[in-house]
């Protein structure tokens, strides 16, 4: 447990840096740029969101699960996972562009700018380093690598805040993050590891995880497509001044998110191997997990209910005050992203990742249907409400319909009213 509280110190550590330096560049950049333009940024990045969620394969639980689980093999865990990636990256990319042309026929100025930010798909492919310092607990040693190229991405968006440069600009400085930040890792692990070429790839080992991970891409497709797709649809339906809007809700409450992921991501691997050993303590600390993670994602939601007119005011400016109703009512879909979180890794545990699949495509048959409603009659307002109502149902009321998930609603449920953490003060108590 203590090497668990050190990991979340230094992820804390690093999301908190990114967060106050990413923060101030945002709000910047947002004026800077004005509601459209900021609306066209968030349009083409939400494009190649969506393509690029497809190059990772769905890959990362597994491959930190096995490194977790059998250590020994970890140079073919890491040389076949790091093929595979390569392989989805550029299939992707190459996928990314014939679309683009289909569907942005006359959108020349968007092809440009879609393409530009998609390469940063293709050098994503050494996070697969991250995966290993996850699984070791040990992810100081990342926060200082990425905190680097972070600084240096982060100097170059400044100097070009101050030099009021254009859009294209800044897409090509995402880019260039994403290089930094891949070069980086590949050279960490080679520091503080070994080197890179004792990977080995094995057809077996390659058919193995993409075995296990085929429902994963599909659910990971599912759900940044529901969770991206109302700006696309905005961007369509009405105009990139709405998508600006919208986005600029969207930043905030995907900062909030990171907190129940620091959580997860360092409590899980210890938790993991008490499966075997203790079931009833498993699912305690399971539970504990979703108190902590959905506890603080309630209290920042009521939080903002109260000071949200202040907050993007304070952030954005007045040009931005039709963000407002819209964060207030986007910020609450933080709670069920906490449950998906958590329930996300328990079922990777119980090898349930086809329920993972079929809970996001759920997500999306709904919340594509409802913004196609909502849009037209309520505009940037609906479409929080899509997004709300879709997570609600598909990571929350969904996993009641199982009985594989049964204990999930449970645990979620208890999360919700703050049954578990009641339940853990009364047993001390006693």
């Amino acid at each position: 447990m203590k090497q668990a509280v050190v990991n979340i110190f230094w992820l804390l550590f690093d999301k908190l840096l990114r967060l106050s330096v990413g923060l101030f560049i945002t709000m910047w950049l947002a004026r800077h740029l004005g509601p459209s333009q900021f609306g066209e940024l968030n349009f083409v990045t939400a494009f190649v969101a969506i393509f690029g969620v497809f190059a990772t394969l769905g890959l990362k639980g597994i491959v930190v699960r096995d490194l977790v689980n059998r250590p020994s093999d970890r140079d073919y865990i890491m040389g076949s996972a790091f093929s595979l990636k390569i392989i989805g990256a550029i299939l992707t990319y190459l996928c990314l562009i014939i679309f683009i042309f289909l569907f942005l026929p006359n959108e020349n100025e968007t092809k440009l700018f879609v393409a530009i930010v998609g390469i940063s798909i293709l050098f994503k492919t050494s996070e697969i380093v991250n995966f290993y310092f996850e699984a070791k607990v040990l992810s100081k040693h990342v926060v200082w690598v990425e905190n680097g190229a972070f600084a240096i991405s982060s100097s170059v968006k400044l100097i070009l805040l101050w030099l009021q440069a254009p859009l294209i600009a800044f897409l090509i400085a995402i880019s260039i993050e994403a290089l930094l930040i891949g070069i980086a890792l590949l050279l960490l692990y080679q520091r503080k590891v070994s080197t890179i070429f004792s990977w080995k790839i094995s057809k077996k080992h390659m058919s193995s995880l993409l075995a296990q991970s085929w429902p994963l891409i599909i659910s990971s497709a599912a759900w940044i497509i529901y969770t991206r797709i109302d700006q696309i649809m905005l961007g369509k339906m009405l105009d990139q001044q709405a998508v600006g809007f919208y986005s600029a809700a969207v930043k905030l409450t995907e900062l909030a998110n990171i907190l129940p992921m620091i959580i997860t991501f360092s409590l899980v691997p210890l938790i993991t191997p008490l499966r075997e050993k203790n079931r009833a303590l498993y699912h305690r600390k399971f539970q504990l997990t979703y108190d902590c993670a959905v506890g603080l994602m309630i209290a920042g939601a009521i939080l903002t209910m109260f000071i949200g007119s202040f907050v993007v005011n304070t952030l954005y400016g007045s040009a931005y005050a039709a963000t407002t109703p819209v964060l207030v009512i986007h910020v609450w879909t933080c709670v069920f992203i906490a449950m998906a979180t958590v329930s996300g890794k328990y079922l990777i545990n119980e090898g349930l990742q086809k329920i993972t699949m079929q809970r996001h495509v759920f997500g999306v048959c709904l919340n594509i249907p409802l913004n196609y409603l909502v849009i037209p009659l309520y505009g940037i307002e609906g479409a929080a409400c899509a997004s709300l109502i879709s997570l609600a149902v598909s990571n929350y009321f969904f996993d009641a319909l199982s009985k594989n998930t049964r204990i999930c609603f449970i645990q979620k449920s208890k999360a919700l009213v703050l049954m578990g953490f009641i339940e853990t003060v009364w047993k001390r108590k006693i």
